[in-house]
């Protein structure tokens, strides 16, 4: 009788047996929250969930037990607050902290969702070609997220009893006035939907865009980076990258070698041909070089030298392997130089002095 009466009493405008109910009930959910984590993180590890799809088990891979069970337990406190009748504001207040709670695991639920997918859309470009579809995935993952946040939060603000559409009509006129402010960000927002959209080059392309040469890195929301020749990282608006002329020689499927060999004037007609002709085999039997683009010719008749212009294309998009084949092809031109004893001329010039008295012009060689 005594607990009974004692039970009944009021206290802080309840019945003590409400406030030893309702400490009951938080005391439970707590303890059910771990063991709701204990449990999802052994159904996590079952074998049978290897057959879902990719999509899935990375979303039961990522840290979802502990967000999916306090979603439960502010479902299980929802329904023991009602049904105690409290009866008071201090039930409104318990009730409008609980749906607080519920929106922040399911917004983290969401978020952890758009991750698991941006993981399972990486996968599937990373099988593709095209690396430009590898920046595009990470960027749209990234708007997603966004979008969760933002529509998460408006959730929140409606649960708390704002008038979400009246604050976002207000949120329009002040949007006006910082998109006039922030021009420059959205024409560079709308440049790089642009560049993802045309593709005029790839991550890892080598391109000229001005003044800057370069490989390209990474394609932003706001600018593109590239990597220069000396290593410095340059940031190109993408509205910039929008309007000008971009020169992708990434995208060429051979390199172009020129040289112009300069050999004295003294060299033989017999010489100049077999040393052209010497310089031709070796470049027709070069597996990386285009037969049909071979081009060794006498080019023109300089001031000191017999201009051979040799102009060749290979196989190759790499710019280090490139190199190496101009190398190898200028030793080349050099051995076999020194093999037919054909000597690179170098600029000179001649001197002539007249003796007066003996009419003899006699030769000085500079």
């Amino acid at each position: 009788m005594e607990f009974a009466k004692l039970g009944s009493e009021t206290i802080f405008l309840m019945p003590n047996w409400k406030w030893v109910a309702l400490a009951g009930l938080f005391a439970a959910g707590f303890l059910l929250q771990k063991a709701f984590q204990f449990l999802f993180s052994k159904w996590k590890g079952h074998s049978r969930l290897k057959n879902l799809h990719i999509m899935v088990r990375h979303f039961l891979e990522l840290p979802i037990q502990s967000p999916l069970a306090w979603v439960l337990i502010s479902l299980l406190w929802h329904s023991g607050i009602e049904g105690l009748e409290l009866g008071t504001k201090f039930e409104k207040y318990l009730l409008l902290i609980n749906q607080v709670i519920q929106c922040f695991y399911l917004i983290r639920l969401a978020y952890l969702g758009v991750e698991a997918f941006g993981l399972w859309i990486d996968e599937v470009v990373k099988k593709t070609e095209n690396t430009l579809d590898d920046q595009l995935a990470p960027m749209a993952t990234k708007t997603l997220k966004v979008f969760v946040v933002i529509f998460g939060s408006l959730i929140l603000l409606q649960n708390f009893g704002f008038n979400v559409m009246s604050l976002l009509a207000g949120l329009g006129l002040g949007g006006l006035a910082l998109a006039l402010a922030a021009q420059d960000t959205a024409a560079n927002v709308f440049g790089s939907i642009t560049i993802i959209l045309d593709r005029p080059f790839q991550v890892g392309d080598y391109v000229k865009v001005g003044d800057t040469e370069g490989t390209v890195e990474e394609i932003g929301f706001r600018s593109t980076r590239i990597r220069s020749f000396y290593q410095s990282l340059i940031s190109i608006p993408n509205a910039v990258m929008a309007k000008e002329k971009i020169d992708n020689m990434g995208a060429r499927p051979t390199r172009r070698i020129r040289h112009v060999l300069g050999v004295t004037c003294d060299t033989s007609n017999m010489k100049l041909q077999q040393y052209m002709e010497q310089i031709r085999y070796y470049l027709t039997q070069h597996p990386l070089v285009t037969k049909e683009d071979i081009r060794v010719n006498l080019q023109s008749l300089g001031d000191f030298s017999l201009q051979v212009l040799v102009q060749f294309f290979v196989i190759t998009s790499d710019t280090q392997e490139e190199f190496q084949l101009q190398e190898d092809f200028l030793i080349e031109a050099r051995v076999l130089a020194e093999k037919l004893q054909v000597e690179f001329a170098f600029p000179t010039q001649t001197l002539q002095l007249q003796d007066l008295s003996t009419n003899k012009p006699p030769q000085m060689n500079m």
